[in-house]
């Protein structure tokens, strides 16, 4: 949107994090809103987290709706006075609207991942990880029917994302190595993670690069794949959902982010 476009009736959003200079939200925002014919913009806040407390509490009051990302997702639910099931199962925020918080990352591989199997009943899902990705994609797996296995660096950060997902019920362990999985996740930043035996869907939430080693290797083995910007994009598109109860649909987003040479 033209800055010229914007007048007293335009909405305001955003994202609020920390050194987040890469980031897509912006683009893909105000992409949307403008095919949607929105009068709203969406602006990048880096924030120091010194500041964070009266940041939030001015935005609050002027945004129509605001996003969270590292490393505020988890400090955010203190400044809030509500949250959705979601976002208290996962202890992480990544959407709000006035004070109340959402997260969109657990929609985004619920949703992704029905529209790849028929069901997950019994079957083992394997995730790389323990950060708030991981929690994201466990809880979602987990109420679509996995039992989860978490493998992490640090085992003891791996037991905490298992204990909290026992916590509400649903079946998790931590393991030290990749044996069969029906669905395999990698949600951490080092990219060289190929399918577990067995895996007939691989998750990646890594998008720069687009091309994972995960990615690669699940394509080769004809081992059907979402991917890093699959993810962002659904996760964007449920929060335009939630601000404006609209969204477009993910390809025509994606396939503008591929034109304008954003994602590669």
């Amino acid at each position: 949107m033209s800055l010229l476009m914007i007048d007293q009736n335009t909405k305001l959003l955003g994202v609020v994090g920390q050194n987040i200079s890469y980031t897509l939200s912006p683009a893909i925002h105000n992409f949307s809103f403008s095919n949607l014919e929105i009068n709203a913009v969406y602006l990048s806040f880096d924030i120091k987290e010194d500041k964070l407390r009266r940041a939030v509490d001015g935005l609050v009051e002027v945004a129509k709706g605001l996003n969270f990302t590292i490393p505020y997702k988890e400090k955010v639910i203190e400044l809030l006075d509500e949250v959705d099931k979601a976002s208290e199962m996962l202890g992480a925020v990544n959407t709000t609207m006035g004070r109340k918080g959402y997260n969109t990352d657990f929609l985004a591989v619920k949703s992704l991942v029905q529209e790849k199997v028929n069901s997950l009943d019994e079957k083992v899902c394997l995730i790389y990880g323990a950060g708030g990705a991981s929690r994201a994609a466990a809880f979602a797996l987990a109420e679509l029917g996995c039992s989860l296995e978490i493998i992490n660096r640090s085992k003891e950060r791996a037991e905490e994302v298992a204990d909290r997902v026992r916590s509400y019920g649903y079946e998790a362990k931590v393991v030290e190595e990749c044996r069969e999985a029906y669905v395999t996740v990698n949600t951490t930043p080092d990219w060289e993670k190929v399918p577990c035996n067995g895996s007939k869907l691989s998750i990646e939430f890594v998008y720069k690069p687009l091309e994972t080693t995960l990615i690669r290797a699940s394509r080769n083995l004809g081992i059907d794949v979402i991917n890093g910007i699959q993810i962002l994009v659904r996760q964007a598109m449920e929060a335009e959902k939630i601000w404006f109860n609209s969204s477009l649909p993910d390809e025509k987003v994606l396939e503008y982010l591929y034109a304008r040479k954003l994602i590669w």
